[in-house]
């Protein structure tokens, strides 16, 4: 009776090594993140007029990615959430295969595939910044029409009649 007892009492200490034990397959977490961001001089920090040309492509170039999330079960509203998080991340892709800084006039196709899965395309001029220097007295008209005007220069509104309509 003893051993009986020492049989089931190894049996169950077994049991409940190997579920403790219990092999768990790991999984693959992978992260990609692409983002574009203007500088903007902060409101500490005084800064100098700077001016570059553009240099614009003539040739137009398309880029497109298929986006590995099916969207058949999803709510509209997720699914436009989801083309509007992923649309900023294929515009960056596309200015970095196109080896430029920007795209300039781009147009922003989104579809779903035949398996459901969103294809953002994205179309436009590659641009890059070239020629980086200082603002002169020349350039002074272009640093006005590009900033903002300060709180006391700000003008009144002007109340416009339209045609047919009295003040």
């Amino acid at each position: 009776m003893k051993q009986i007892f020492q049989i089931i009492g190894v049996g169950i200490c077994s049991s409940m090594l190997l579920i403790g034990c219990a092999s768990t397959k790991p999984t693959k977490t992978t992260y990609s993140f692409s983002e574009y961001r203007a500088v903007q001089a902060s409101q500490t920090v005084a800064t100098a007029p700077l001016i570059a040309d553009l240099v614009v492509s003539e040739k137009r170039v398309n880029y497109a990615e298929r986006i590995n999330t099916v969207i058949s079960e999803m709510t509209a509203s997720e699914a436009k959430a989801l083309a509007d998080k992923e649309k900023e991340t294929v515009i960056a892709n596309a200015v970095k295969a196109n080896k430029a800084d920007v795209l300039v006039a781009p147009i922003i196709d989104i579809q779903t595939d035949a398996n459901g899965y969103l294809v953002i395309e994205v179309t436009g001029y590659p641009a890059s910044y070239k020629n980086f220097r200082n603002a002169s007295k020349d350039d002074l008209w272009i640093v006005e029409k590009n900033s903002a005007p300060k709180q006391d220069e700000k003008k009144a509104a002007v109340p416009i009649a339209l045609p047919g309509k009295k003040k």
